[in-house]
Order: structure tokens, then C-alpha cells, then sequence
């Protein structure tokens, strides 16, 4: 028993000392970590794949379900003109003419661009929640609108996302190109794009350019103007707003006519003491404006303050030229609920074309439930709106080729959309909204 206390640790430290023990555990060992290693690479990376698979779907479900509710607006309100125009489109993208789209059907139908991809037709599907096998008439209506409706998709370099909100368009192309050049905001900051021309304007400034037949200054597009923001994923109105105004500023810094306005508009502005606009002097600022310009009244208001006040102690001289840049582009406000307009609204065709004439803009919910009165019948909302005007200038260069285009862009941007009727007729081709009774649906 002794010897066997003895010998038991000297015969196990002679077998693990011998070097065929230490090759067979190395290779036991390296195998066994291998295997695990490969493996728990391999869920991680299957589970990666996974979850951005789910985070795509969820953005172009998200854009989905934001035009959804715009489709069904333009269905039931357009009149039976519309409804059959969007029965002839399900006609032409259903091959079968089962009455349902099929993948297939889907890629086919969509050539090229942006839509022509499953995780679109994935979004379109999940719809209804009847899983991706095929889509209905229903399903199929919100394709039907961002497709008449011209709602673009950013042209950023490894970008092409659907622009829900503000975005950045190139004048030149506008008005004389087959087809417009837009970036988002997020890109247009960090100069992720390449194009010939380099004066651009937000759908926004642009839009009210085109109704007041007045001259905005066009950002001028070079790497200098515009810096990394840094900020990534979805935006506040106020965060969006500030930085939209920062491109302008940053964009007029040696445009010496221009800083003089901006700098006799801050001047104009009441500051306290501190440097800052409080609440009770900028309503009263804004009271004294609304005696000259109507649209002022729809800023003198406590929840306008807030979202131009970033960090809630007033305004300072960023959130005053945030004003400045909201009174010089027309951003508009809703006539029904008064809220400021920050995507998707409705205007009055009748009004817009009507030179001296303010605007009549909705949101879609004031639209939706009536809240509003007004005399005309006839609206598209602000995308709509912008790709009637693009298709009316680019008929009228296709007509008239001897004019000089780049002189007419640097002119104004021009009296596009001169008379009602041309509007009308084109508005009519991408689902207008009418009203019966003279009461705007909006």
C-alpha cells in the first residue's frame, strides 16, 4: 500500500511528461477549440445576418405603413376616376389576372430602381398579415402612390433610402432633366453624392419658390459647405429643423447680401440680457410681424417656441436663424389644427396657382376628419405637388428647346406652372383629392 502511494504519482507524472501524451492532448485540445469556436462564430453570424434582416424589413415597413394611410386617402376621396385607375394598375402588374401579385408578378413589373426588390414586396405583403406569398388590391395601393406621386429615393452613394421627410433636390435637374437628382439630409450634410450640377434647394423652400414665383437662394453644392453631423437613425422636427437651417447658413457664409438680411433680422429680434429670446417677448415679436404678413400669426404660438428652443432655455442665435430660414422658405403650417408641417402635407391646387394668393395646407388628419373649411376642391399633397411641377417644366422645355436652361434655373427657378388648367390636367394623372359640398378633404 505504501509503494503504491509511492508509484501512483510518479508513473501518472511519467505518462502526462511523455511526449506522445502531450501530442495527443494538444491535438484533443486544438480539435475540441476549433469546433467550439467555429460553431459559436457560426450562430453569431447567422444570428447577425438575422437581426439586420429584421431591421431592413422593419424600415421598409415602416415606409410602408406611412404611405398606407396616404393611399387610402386618395382611394376614397379621389373618386371613381382614381379607383379604376387603381384597378388598371393592379391589371398590370398581376400577369395571371388572378387578382393577386405574386412575387414574380412584382420584379417583373419593376424593372429597375429602388422598388425592384423583395424586401419590398416583403413590406407590401406583411400588410394585411398574410405573410409574403402575394398581395391584394389593398396591398398593392400604397406602391400605387409613391409611384404616381414621384416620392423619391435618396441618390447618396451607398445610400438609395426612401426620403419620408426633408430632402434635397437639384434645381438644374428639375426643371429640365428626365429625371430629378435627390439626396436626404443626412447626405447632402456629409457630401455623399456626386453630380454635375451644384445648386440644390429642400422640397420644402423649392415648393414655395414654385408658388410665389420668387427667387429662394439655392445652396450652392460643394464639400466646404456642409460637415459630418454625426447623427444617424430617425429625427426629431426640431433636431431635422435646425439642421436643415445650419446647411443654409453655412451655405451663405460669403454671400455678403445675404449675411445682411439674416444679421438685420437677428438684430430685429428682442434679446434679453442673457442672449435669449424668452417665450413672452418672441409672441410679442411675432404679434407685431403678423400686422405685415399673415403667416406670421401661425408661429405666434407657445408649441412653435418649443420646437425651435433646442435646449429649452430660450432661443439663442442658432434657434434665431432656424426662424429666419423658416420665414424665407415658407414652411407651412396647418390651417386646420394651426401645427407646423413637418412632412407629408395636402395644399390647394386652386390657391397655389393663384399669383398674391397665401396657401391653404392641411395635415392629413385635419384632411382625414374634416377639420377645416375652405372654398376649393382640388388637393395634392406637397410631393404630389412637386412632381406635377417638375413634369409641366419638363413639357414646356420639350416644347420650347431653344431656351437657355441654365440661365432660366439661375433666373428664379422660373414661372413653371403659369396657368391653372396645365396643373389641373397633370395633378389629375397622379390622384388629386376633391371635395364635395366646397369642403376641402384634407
Amino acid at each position: 500500500m505504501e509503494a503504491m502511494k509511492i508509484a501512483g504519482p510518479a508513473i501518472i507524472s511519467y505518462c502526462f511528461g511523455a511526449t506522445w501524451v502531450k501530442i495527443f492532448l494538444f491535438t484533443f485540445m486544438s480539435k475540441f477549440l476549433y469546433e467550439f469556436m467555429s460553431t459559436t462564430l457560426r450562430r453569431l453570424w447567422l444570428a447577425f445576418q438575422e437581426r439586420a434582416s429584421v431591421e431592413e424589413r422593419t424600415a421598409e415597413r415602416k415606409v410602408v405603413e406611412e404611405m398606407a394611410p396616404l393611399a387610402e386617402m386618395y382611394y376614397e376621396l379621389g373618386g371613381e376616376d382614381v379607383r379604376e385607375s387603381a384597378t388598371e394598375f393592379l391589371e398590370s402588374i398581376d400577369v395571371d389576372g388572378d387578382g393577386r401579385v405574386s412575387l414574380t408578378d412584382y420584379l417583373s413589373f419593376m424593372d429597375e430602381g429602388p422598388l425592384r426588390h423583395q424586401k419590398w414586396f416583403n413590406a407590401l405583403a406583411e400588410g394585411a398579415g398574410r405573410g409574403r406569398d402575394s398581395l391584394g388590391p389593398r396591398d398593392v395601393r400604397p406602391l400605387y402612390y409613391m409611384l404616381k406621386s414621384g416620392r423619391p429615393f435618396c441618390k447618396g452613394l451607398g445610400c438609395q433610402n426612401f426620403v419620408g421627410g426633408v430632402y434635397f433636390t437639384c434645381v438644374n435637374c428639375f426643371h429640365g432633366s428626365p429625371s430629378s437628382f435627390c439626396v436626404c439630409l443626412q447626405c447632402y450634410e456629409s457630401n455623399r453624392f456626386r453630380h454635375e450640377h451644384t445648386k440644390f434647394l429642400d422640397n420644402f423652400a423649392l415648393l414655395e419658390a414654385k408658388r410665389t414665383k420668387l427667387k429662394i437662394p439655392a445652396l450652392k453644392s460643394t464639400a466646404a459647405n456642409r460637415e459630418d453631423s454625426g447623427c444617424e437613425g430617425a429625427e426629431t422636427i426640431k433636431s431635422e429643423l435646425h439642421r436643415i437651417a445650419m446647411v443654409y447658413y453655412r451655405s451663405t457664409l460669403d454671400d455678403q447680401q445675404v449675411q445682411i438680411k439674416i444679421k438685420k433680422f437677428v438684430d430685429s429680434v428682442p434679446f434679453g440680457r442673457d442672449r435669449r429670446v424668452a417665450l413672452h417677448d418672441f409672441l410679442e415679436f411675432m404679434d407685431k410681424k403678423c400686422v405685415n404678413n399673415q403667416n406670421f400669426k401661425y408661429m405666434n404660438t407657445p408649441s412653435f417656441f418649443k420646437i425651435l428652443d433646442r435646449d429649452k432655455q430660450g432661443l439663442d442665435l442658432v434657434d434665431v436663424r432656424t426662424l429666419y430660414y423658416v420665414v424665407q422658405s415658407g414652411r407651412p403650417f396647418c390651417r386646420g389644427c394651426r401645427d407646423f408641417l413637418a412632412g407629408t402635407f395636402f395644399t390647394c391646387v386652386t390657391c397655389f396657382e393663384r399669383s398674391g394668393q397665401s396657401s391653404f395646407c392641411l395635415c392629413p388628419s385635419c384632411l382625414r376628419d374634416n377639420k377645416f373649411s375652405h372654398d376649393h376642391h382640388l388637393f395634392l399633397d406637397n410631393y404630389a405637388m412637386l412632381q406635377a411641377i417638375s413634369k409641366r417644366s419638363r413639357r414646356a422645355r420639350t416644347a420650347a428647346p431653344q431656351v437657355n436652361r441654365e440661365n432660366d434655373a439661375n433666373r428664379s427657378l422660373g414661372p413653371i406652372v403659369d396657368t391653372v388648367n396645365p396643373i389641373l390636367r397633370i395633378a389629375a394623372e397622379i390622384v388629386p383629392l376633391s371635395a364635395a359640398g366646397g369642403c376641402v378633404i384634407m
